[in-house]
């Protein structure tokens, strides 16, 4: 069994009513032996226990052993269906959903009628769906699902009878049943009926707030299409003014009718901060205007509205990141202003990778290399992110070699070089560490080499290999690399290769 097919069926798995239900085993008449049924009840209770908690390789396997211990259980057939289902496909599921409805109807029919639906068996569909109507008539959930199965198919008329039954049943329409019979008369064309359907409603139920904006912005929309600017600009206020109306809805309302409304940005600017009002401790509306000002092009304003966000939930790290992208893109804000951010949200976050990397370097670059080190230790226990993580590590490995802690700095090196192979920063700092301390010049030689071979004009990697080469006694040859550094360094200059240069000249010219 490859256990590591179930992780992208995770979510299938979870949704599955059969599953998520936990039904009791039926009862059945099966030769199987008390001792058998005890095994067969803990394999079921622990299968669903590991289904729980997300186990689905382990359930799947305990699932196995009931249906061995006996096939006609329907909760066993109907949970491996599911599984079955997430694995193969419908066709290997469906003989077991089939075994489970048969064996217990009442419970498993809703399962077994979507997934042979689904699979194109729309006939199978539908007399299970005949067969569970005349043995509960009642039944809202059997005659919903054959609703559903009919609006799929177009059968508008058929699925406005299915629903007058619904509505007999349940009393007065509900306000799903006026939404559905909405929708339906919609879909068929007829948007008189479907406007009469909702005002019907309204008529009877004049304070119920949710349908009144429903109703409202299907108007907007029709003011839209008819382009009347202020019948428009009226309904969008009234929306934006209802407390019916979510915050989300009254945000993406905004957004889709400022345009044709002709509102400019100040006036857009002007709704928002009156929703603000409305909402002053919602994220949602501070979102919005932050946004807002990052499209006027104001950096520093929607900057601080993040700021403001973070007043109120500091370990908002969504924020954090997007205050942080806002920074770097404005070049009038410091290095030094966006460190300060950096150590800040540390602070709040110190688990958190890419803060803790900041940090690291932060306080590296005062040189409290011990701190850094640590830091970056914690960092390494939260990164999975593998271009995260190999920052991480090569920052790691270079505090390790400034402290001479060679063994582990060789190691961050190569777990480094595990996520990049072809990383020539890591090739050129793994090879300059074994350089400087004395370690394997062989494979120092060999790693330097490569980032020449890729990038032959860095004065940085000409420099490292020329070194190496001296380190070895290959004197000539390094002062040809060693000249090919200074050549492609800047006009300043590089002290380091400056002195490289000098003590290559000098084992050249010692004997003479």
């Amino acid at each position: 069994m490859k256990v590591l097919r179930f992780i992208g069926f995770l979510l299938l798995l979870v949704m599955s009513s059969t599953i998520c239900a936990k039904p009791k085993a039926k009862a059945q008449p099966s030769s199987i032996t008390a001792e058998e049924q005890m095994r067969l009840d803990y394999y079921l209770y622990a299968a669903l226990n590991a289904s729980e908690h997300k186990s689905h390789a382990q359930a799947y396997f305990l699932l196995e052993l009931c249906y061995q211990i006996d096939p006609t259980n329907p909760t066993v057939n109907s949970l491996l269906g599911s599984y079955q289902l997430s694995l193969y496909g419908k066709e290997r599921a469906l003989p077991l959903l089939r075994q489970a409805y048969e064996g217990s109807p009442d419970d498993y029919w809703y399962h077994y009628t979507i997934t042979a639906y689904e699979s194109g068996s729309r006939t199978t569909a539908m007399n299970v769906l005949k067969v569970m109507e005349k043995r509960d008539p009642k039944n809202i959930d059997i005659l919903e699902l054959h609703e559903h199965i009919l609006l799929h198919e177009r059968k508008y008329k058929l699925a406005l009878a299915i629903r007058d039954k619904i509505d007999k049943l349940t009393g007065e329409p509900t306000v799903q049943s006026v939404v559905t019979r909405y929708e339906t008369y919609r879909s068929m064309g007829d948007r008189k009926k479907a406007l009469r359907v909702l005002d019907s409603y309204l008529k009877r139920n004049p304070n119920d707030g949710r349908m009144r904006a429903m109703r409202t912005d299907i108007d907007l929309n029709a003011a839209q299409q008819n382009n009347d600017i202020q019948i428009g600009r009226q309904l969008l206020t009234l929306q934006l003014q209802s407390a019916d109306v979510s915050l989300q809805n009254k945000i993406k309302l905004l957004k889709q009718h400022s345009t044709w409304l002709g509102y400019d940005a100040d006036t857009q600017k002007a709704w928002l901060q009156d929703l603000r009002e409305q909402y002053p401790y919602e994220q949602d509306i501070y979102q919005a205007l932050m946004d807002y000002e990052e499209s006027q092009g104001d950096i520093r304003a929607a900057i601080e509205i993040g700021r403001t966000m973070l007043t109120m939930n500091p370990t908002n790290n969504n924020v954090r990141n997007r205050i942080e992208t806002l920074m770097r893109s404005d070049p009038t804000i410091s290095p030094d202003d966006l460190g300060h951010f950096a150590e800040e949200s540390y602070a709040a976050l110190p688990d958190d990778p890419k803060w803790s990397y900041y940090k690291a370097i932060l306080v590296g670059s005062r040189e409290q290399y011990d701190s850094a080190v640590v830091i970056l230790e914690n960092a390494l226990i939260h990164a999975e992110e593998p271009v995260l993580r190999l920052q991480i590590l090569s920052a790691y490995a270079l505090l390790l070699s400034e402290q001479k802690n060679n063994e582990k700095a060789y190691a961050a090196f190569e777990e480094a070089l595990k996520l990049s192979p072809d990383n020539l920063s890591i090739l050129n700092n793994y090879a300059w560490t074994l350089a400087i301390n004395g370690g394997d010049l062989k494979k120092a030689e060999k790693m330097s080499q490569r980032t020449i071979q890729k990038e032959a004009n860095n004065p940085t990697y000409l420099d490292t290999y020329a070194w190496i080469l001296h380190l070895q006694g290959q004197d000539s040859l390094a002062m040809f690399y060693i000249k090919k550094a200074l050549e492609q360094a800047d006009n300043n200059g590089d002290e380091t290769i400056d002195q490289h240069f000098n003590e290559i000249y000098k084992a050249l010219n010692k004997d003479q």
